[in-house]
């Protein structure tokens, strides 16, 4: 019954959005499906946030709101004369011209294998990310719960309340027609999804042909970061999805584009105020690609979006008198040091956080002298294309052979690996080197996109100056250092960072089909992102990988949701508790929680979402309806009248009334 209601409410809201979307009548079809993606965003929250106004927000009430909008839809398109969705002249002749590419091809085959591989696993496996089980999931359950999108009494982390919701209340959505948590992945994969279609769309402004705009999105949905979050329940993707949308409708050239640039951009504030930290870029892309006279009309479009797209901020203010609901922003550390460390994350050199080029292999350091003193002789003699490649070479091989050194590592461990399994040897050779750390939270963007962003970098240089590419491609590529200057400049210092910068990323990833060009890069790119996904899916995937030749993961208990989500060494989460939580507590039993900030909180639901999970006061007061009382590490209430069911070594205590 709830995959069928999700179903038919998916499809009210996918019909009602492209009737909408069809009386604009765009003649693009990117135009057309990234109109209908923003639509259907928007139909979501605003019907659940209208039905949270009397705690309304339930299956039958949803469906309803759905089936209401739609019948409006439907009104609508038959009034403006049923226009036809936009579709290209001639589809299979463009699909042809992209496939064909043997190198689009390829990139294609693996994008679609990755991700078919990462949504089975979603589908199949419970969310284990450590901000989700905190906080991202949770407050989904408890809306679910009270039937509202608003404060959550006595919540534990401020951050189930503070943070902008729109993400979240479409995982909610999933969660309430459903009756379950199977779903909440399909949020992150459609927003990678209409991200890539953005690219596409901003790449073919730019004066690039479908296939390097097709070249450029395969390779930013194969990322490692982009990669690793799809599957989870986060909303990184989200946020750059949304502002890649923006960007691509605020650079068109009519009033109703700039008004879905405008919806874009609420959107992405409503989901994550991370958005802030791309605004520079994105206004820069903007006004480059637009002519001066029509700055005025972006400024207001512009104005009302983030107006709009602050609402929960006044929700905060009234709740809190704070606009941040008194979640801080840690900015310690020197300015400058935060700049190098960051800078450092971003090339993605594998080895300790920050430490990259300081431990780059002699033989690297090597390459690089040697190419600028071929550089050197080639100038010596004025050849200066062949010495501008020398340097490009020798550059590329500082920045990439040092994580390519360790990636050898892994393979070699690999390799002894797969002898022990089939009995070649008695030996393993256990996991990864300590050194590398991959995860949805910590990766940076991958060996592919440091030479892209260098070597792809330089051929749009080339092409701007022969006047073969617009000036605001260069633009688009600025967008990388600059959002990650405004974040290291901001915040401390902190390697999970660099998933904020998903948008400037997914602009620079329009310009990468200039790759094309160079056959012989294109294909160095295909073969690096094909080995990366392989080891980032194979070890560091947020679940059980079927790939990994690890032998725990042949374990029984390896995708049970109490293993996954309590994890091994994990100090927010025990493995023992939660495996209690899962077997021992009745589905449908009403357990209060007594936790402090930063305890994961999701383990205590089921899987189908039965449960009653409410919160003890900050004064100790346990809720009268509760049948359960879990208390978390370093917690100290009253429990008298309270029977102990279960003391763990960390420190959590299940007990019963």
């Amino acid at each position: 019954m709830g995959a069928l209601a999700l179903v038919l409410g998916s499809g009210l809201v996918a019909v009602s959005a492209a009737l909408f979307a069809s009386c604009l009548r765009f003649r693009s079809t990117v135009s057309f499906l990234l109109a209908t993606y923003l639509l259907a965003s928007a139909e979501i929250v605003a019907l659940s946030l209208l039905l949270s106004t009397g705690r309304w927000l339930d299956r039958g009430p949803l469906l309803v709101a759905f089936l209401c909008v739609f019948a409006a839809a439907v009104v609508v398109w038959r009034l403006s004369g049923r226009p036809s969705p936009a579709s290209p002249a001639d589809p299979a002749g463009v699909a042809r011209s992209v496939v064909l590419d043997r190198v689009v091809g390829s990139f294609a085959t693996l994008a679609v294998l990755t991700h078919a591989y990462l949504l089975a696993s979603a589908l199949t496996v419970p969310q284990g990310v450590e901000d989700a089980l905190l906080y991202h999931l949770p407050r989904a359950a408890l809306w679910k719960q009270q039937h509202a999108v608003a404060y959550v009494a006595d919540a534990p982390d401020e951050r189930i309340n503070a943070f902008s919701p729109n993400a979240e209340i479409e995982t909610m959505a999933s969660m309430i027609l459903s009756d379950g948590d199977r779903f909440v992945t399909i949020v992150q994969l459609l927003a990678v999804l209409s991200a890539c279609l953005a690219i596409v769309g901003v790449a073919r402004r730019l004066g690039l042909s479908v296939r390097a705009g097709v070249f450029g999105a395969l390779a930013f949905s194969t990322f490692t970061v982009v990669a690793l979050q799809t599957p989870t329940a986060l909303n990184d993707l989200v946020v750059g999805s949304l502002l890649i949308i923006c960007a691509y409708f605020a650079s068109g050239r009519s009033r109703t584009e700039l008004a879905l640039a405008a919806l874009a951009l609420a959107l992405a504030l409503g989901t994550k105020l991370t958005a802030l930290y791309a605004l520079p870029a994105l206004a820069l892309f903007v006004l480059s690609s637009q002519p001066r006279r029509r700055w005025p009309s972006i400024a207001l479009f512009g104005a009302a979006g983030l107006v709009s797209g602050s609402l929960w901020l006044g929700v905060n203010l009234a709740h809190t008198g704070r606009l941040d609901a008194g979640v801080g922003v840690d900015r310690g550390g020197s300015a400058a040091e935060r700049v190098r460390l960051s800078f450092l994350d971003l090339l993605e050199l594998s080895d300790a956080e920050g430490k990259g080029l300081l431990e780059s292999p002699l033989w690297g350091i090597g390459a690089f002298l040697a190419a600028l003193a071929v550089a050197g002789g080639l100038a010596a003699r004025r050849r200066w294309r062949q010495s501008a490649v020398a340097v490009l070479v020798g550059a590329l091989s500082f920045l990439v052979l040092p994580m390519l050194s360790v990636w050898a590592e892994v393979a070699g461990r690999g390799f002894k690996q797969a002898r022990a399994a089939v009995g070649l040897s008695g030996a393993a050779a256990g996991g990864v080197p300590e050194r590398l750390l991959e995860s949805p939270m910590h990766s940076s963007y991958g060996i592919a996109f440091v030479l892209l962003l260098v070597a792809a970098g330089a051929l749009a240089v080339v092409d701007v100056v022969h006047r073969k590419l617009a000036v605001n491609a260069l633009v688009a590529l600025c967008g990388v250092p600059l959002t990650l200057l405004v974040v290291a400049l901001t915040l401390a210092y902190d390697p999970q960072h660099m998933r904020y910068i998903v948008f400037p990323v997914a602009l620079a990833s329009a310009v990468f089909g200039v790759a094309l060009r160079v056959r012989v890069l294109a294909w160095t790119i295909v073969a690096v992102s094909a080995v990366t996904l392989l080891v980032s899916l194979g070890y560091f995937v947020p679940r059980p990988a079927g790939v990994a030749l690890l032998p725990e993961n042949r374990e029984s208990d390896r995708t049970a949701r109490w293993f996954v989500q309590g994890g091994e060494g994990r100090g927010k989460g025990d493995p023992e508790a939660f495996r209690f939580l899962e077997l021992g507590i009745p589905a449908d039993a009403r357990l209060a929680l007594a936790v402090l900030r930063d305890t994961y909180l999701y383990p205590a639901w089921d899987a189908r979402l039965r449960r009653t999970v409410l919160f003890v006061g900050e004064d100790g007061t346990i809720p009268d309806e509760a049948e359960w009382l879990v208390i978390g590490p370093r917690k100290t209430i009253d429990t008298a009248g309270w029977r102990l069911q279960l003391a763990t070594e960390r420190g959590w205590r299940i007990l019963r009334r």
